[in-house]
């Protein structure tokens, strides 16, 4: 056996095959999908570990895993109890936000619908037109603004 062999992660391994292409002493095959190392034939060149895609190749020295030079280990996250309980809690909130924003929006839309409504011909006119001195001006519309322009 080397000083120097490599592992296969198998939980990692795809089973792609580009290992096997790239080994140049055929220590690699493909086991029930999986890269398969014969350590026996092994010389740990490392050219495995290059070119592997999802890191499921790792060098072994003296019984202990050192990662590639240069390439950090993909973690796997789990999701603890705490998580769990937070994203509750954070669901629990945005409903009730939404309640309450459903709440006001229809509060506001029934006010809205139930002001009375400046109609034209209304006796009650919400908006009076003035001219930039200030004097109201009724009963001008079309005619007299182009009248004024000369048009």
């Amino acid at each position: 056996m080397n000083a120097e062999t490599m592992w296969v992660d198998v939980t990692r391994c795809t089973g792609c095959g580009v290992c096997v292409k790239v080994c140049p002493v055929e220590a690699i095959a493909l086991v029930n999908g999986k890269a398969h190392i014969a350590e026996e034939v092994c010389t740990g060149c490392g050219a495995c570990v290059n070119v592997c895609p999802v890191d499921a190749i790792q060098p072994v020295v003296q019984g202990e895993l050192v990662p590639a030079p240069g390439r950090e280990l993909a973690t796997a996250r789990r999701a603890g109890p705490l998580t769990a309980t937070a994203s509750a809690a954070v669901f629990a909130t945005s409903v009730g936000l939404l309640a309450r924003l459903a709440g006001a929006l229809i509060r506001t839309l029934g006010r809205w619908l139930t002001q009375p409504s400046s109609i034209v011909g209304s006796s009650s006119p919400s908006f009076t037109p003035t001219t930039s001195s200030g004097s109201s001006r009724t009963g001008r519309g079309y005619r007299a603004r182009h009248r004024r322009r000369g048009k």
